[in-house]
């Protein structure tokens, strides 16, 4: 479940950038052949070969079904994404467990999850995770660190938050406040958009990741 905006708000200026992008990264990590799997696609397809496994069909999903019983056979696999799907599962750790299991002895697992993102169902959304917590929960679990951090800094979490506080005001049960609420937003969008490009130079400092809409973890099973 890759991050993006949700229903109507597709249609409008992305306030989100990921200033530090990291699959593409991971994804140089591995040999030409290597068996991916990407848990959460939600439509996404990282590489030709790669297996998409999703709770909801889709032409590019491979795979539907539960990520925390995934249909691979232990240590088959050589490479592992979960980006933006930790949030939204029920059982975390038992994902995690899964994602160990079918990994192969020095496969590699990314993960990124949000820690100031606004509430977003998917279809719940039940937890945030700052960089050392991620990177905590996966280090328990039997992975050494490649990389953490920071990937969407905290100009995204900044006018995200503000557009959405001054939308607030305006919501209400009929549709003409529903309306004026989404519009606002709209605007707002429109106004702040250029900005959320400051994150290119705020994204490599020591403190980023304490205010990071998303944070990531890239680990090698031990």
């Amino acid at each position: 479940m890759p991050f993006g905006p949700r229903g109507l708000y597709r249609l409008i200026p992305h306030l989100t950038w990921q200033a530090r992008e990291q699959v593409s990264r991971v994804l140089r990590l591995v040999p030409s052949g290597a068996r991916i799997v990407d848990l959460g696609a939600g439509g996404r397809r990282i590489s030709p070969g790669t297996i998409a496994v999703d709770f909801v069909p889709d032409p590019n999903t491979n795979v539907v079904g539960d990520v925390q019983r995934l249909p691979f056979a232990d240590g088959t696999v050589d490479l592992v994404y979960a980006t933006g799907l930790l949030e939204h599962v029920a059982d975390e750790r038992a994902v995690v467990a899964e994602i160990r299991r079918i990994l192969k002895p020095g496969g590699l697992a990314h993960l990124e999850v949000p820690f100031l993102e606004q509430y977003h169902e998917d279809p719940i959304d039940c937890r945030r995770l700052t960089a050392p917590g991620l990177e905590r929960l996966m280090r328990e679990a039997g992975f050494e660190t490649v990389a953490s951090g920071a990937h969407i800094g905290p100009t995204v979490t900044m006018l995200n938050t503000v557009a959405r506080w001054w939308a607030l005001w305006l919501e209400g049960d009929s549709r003409v406040m529903k309306a004026l609420s989404f519009a606002l937003f709209t605007f707002l969008s429109i106004v702040y958009w250029p900005f959320k490009f400051l994150d290119a130079f705020l994204i490599g400092k020591r403190g980023a990741h304490t205010l990071a809409l998303g944070v990531y973890f890239t680990g090698r099973k031990r």
